[in-house]
């Protein structure tokens, strides 16, 4: 978590024009939640079971200093066609911005110890930092610590389109699934920092509380044949890769009503 002290720069509101104010939440404008995802691998002769005893010293540093709201989450490779080449992802989200400048300056200033622990097991040569729009929330009781499933899209809006069409076809669908009966969360990521040349407009993800949800989830999009209406609504508006699928489990999660 939080190897290094990220560059907090105006980039972040540059890279999140063209979603306006007719996407905000009904108390005010669209909450933009910061979101740094860590691309790791294991040191030689190092696993799993090395991470989890490393992240223990985090978990520790955290409530030893009462520190800011925070939530961490290990994501690794369930099926993504063979073409990612790391051992796992490291997903660090906090409420806002402040927040996270105030966390991240705590955690370098005074956790010495957690993160020498954390790098004598992983070395994480890439780190890429999203503002992540939650366009459809999970139910209740629709939440798992253990072995949830996201499932990730790279999505480019069509030449002519504006991106608020795309954010406006998607909250479409996510209400057509509410109505319906499928769980899940449904999130949008876009790029802020550390990725260069991008070659997609956002992240589409989703996630499952379960590899059960995931499956229970894929049956209703057969069954109700929604993948029809997913076509209709972005037909000459969205372009999206095929979705790389991942399994992950919740290090840590200290904000209030996530």
């Amino acid at each position: 978590m939080k190897k290094y002290l990220i560059s907090i720069t105006a980039g972040i509101a540059i890279s999140l024009l063209g979603v306006s104010l007719s996407s905000a939440q009904e108390d005010g404008p669209p909450n933009f939640v910061p979101l740094e995802m860590q691309v790791c691998n294991y040191r030689d002769g190092k696993n799993r079971d090395d991470l989890d005893e490393s992240l223990e010293e985090m978990t520790d540093w955290m409530e030893e200093t009462d520190s800011e709201p925070y939530a961490g989450w290990i994501v690794e490779k369930w099926i993504t066609g063979g073409t990612q080449d790391f051992d796992f992802l490291f997903l660090n989200a906090w409420p806002d911005g402040s927040t996270m400048g105030k966390d991240i300056t705590d955690y370098v200033s005074t956790a010495g110890d957690a993160i020498e622990a954390f790098n004598d097991v992983a070395d994480c040569p890439a780190t890429v930092f999203f503002g992540s729009l939650n366009v459809k929330e999970p139910p209740e009781g629709n939440t798992s610590s253990d072995n949830f499933v996201l499932t990730v899209s790279d999505c480019n809006v069509m030449e002519g389109r504006k991106m608020q069409d795309a954010v406006n076809a998607i909250r479409e669908y996510s209400d057509y699934r509410d109505a319906n009966g499928s769980a899940g969360g449904t999130y949008l990521w876009f790029p802020v920092l550390g990725g260069g040349d991008e070659e997609f407009s956002f992240k589409l993800v989703n996630s499952y509380a379960s590899v059960q949800a995931y499956g229970d989830a894929y049956q209703w999009n057969i069954e109700n044949a929604s993948y029809l209406m997913r076509n209709d609504l972005s037909e000459g508006l969205l372009d999206c890769d095929v979705a790389r699928s991942y399994v992950g489990d919740t290090i840590i999660n200290t904000i209030t009503g996530n």
